[in-house]
């Protein structure tokens, strides 16, 4: 089951008890579509979610005394999955979409409108319109998730709608914008806190911990590889210093000079040839000297390498 799946089945566990009406308008909108038989204005939904179909089946008879049925099992070509589909139509849907703000004395209205007039109101629709329409995907771990980080984002088919619920986003403090491909407009979080922030606000404390979770991981492993970066950069950067030290110790030896230097200069330049793998620390501990004086030294062999030529 993907991460989306299981935010789903969270949400949906324990219908909502207060605010059903946003509720269901948010998910009616994201996952449903108008019908009209016999002049008459139905609606339908289907979802891939069973835990979505229940709950919304349950809100239904309970807001609105009406049954939708146990919905007909369809592929999904598309995406290769079952989606199970409901109907429900004649004088009780065109009351029950009038009561979800679908239906008004100016028409059909697809947008949110007064279904998110307070904060809990669109806690309660935004968390539907997450249920009918909303995914989220997670940096990989354990060869699962995507290669481009962090996603929340709905799928609407709907301008209106999309404009909405990124208002609804942006009132309650987060930065939301919508991108819009091949006829569907999609309202989106990146940020990985106000992913998480989004999930706990609408309902999801298990989803919470999991991506807070997947975070530390990420920053666990983003801190080792830049310690790992780091200490590479510094072996790469002795084994240059040391290269360069013993190329210069080399020519003074090649024009007889070695023997012309004084006894510490001398001891320090044969132990860097003869012990050229150790790190300055190893091999001032050997020669019984501190680093800073070791240094000092072979700066003092590259000296005079280079006032010999």
């Amino acid at each position: 089951m993907s991460f989306t799946s299981d935010i789903k089945e969270e949400l949906t566990a324990k219908p909502p008890a207060e605010h059903r009406r946003a509720y269901l308008a948010g998910f009616i909108r994201a996952a449903g579509s108008l019908t009209i038989a016999g002049g008459r204005f139905g609606f339908e939904f289907s979802t891939e979610s069973a835990g979505a179909a229940k709950c919304a089946a349950k809100l239904f008879r309970a807001e609105f005394s009406c049954e939708i049925g146990e919905g007909e099992k369809r592929a999904d070509a598309l995406n290769k999955k079952d989606r199970l589909f409901f109907s429900c139509s004649g004088e009780r849907a065109a009351q029950i979409l009038s009561a979800l703000g679908v239906l008004t004395k100016e028409g059909v209205r697809f947008g949110a409108g007064e279904m998110i007039d307070g904060a809990e109101d669109k806690r309660a629709f935004l968390r539907g319109a997450f249920v009918g329409a909303g995914s989220i995907t997670v940096p990989k771990r354990h060869g699962e998730g995507s290669s481009t980080g962090y996603h929340l984002g709905f799928a609407f088919s709907n301008a209106e709608l999309a404009g909405d619920v990124e208002k609804a986003l942006n009132s309650l403090g987060f930065h939301a914008k919508i991108a819009a491909r091949r006829g569907s407009f999609g309202p989106y979080l990146k940020s990985a806190e106000e992913i998480k922030d989004f999930l706990a606000f609408v309902g999801a404390p298990r989803a919470v911990l999991k991506i807070t979770e997947i975070m530390i991981e990420k920053e666990v492993m983003a801190s080792a590889n830049r310690q790992k970066n780091c200490d590479l950069a510094n072996v790469t950067k002795q084994v240059d210093a040391a290269e360069k030290s013993i190329a210069a110790i080399d020519a003074l030896i090649a024009r007889g000079e070695l023997d012309k230097l004084k006894a510490p200069l001398r001891e320090t330049a044969l132990a860097r040839r003869e012990y050229a793998e150790d790190t300055l620390q190893e091999l001032a501990d050997r020669l019984g000297i501190t680093k800073s004086c070791l240094n000092h030294r072979l700066r003092k062999l590259t000296e005079l390498e280079k006032g010999g030529k």
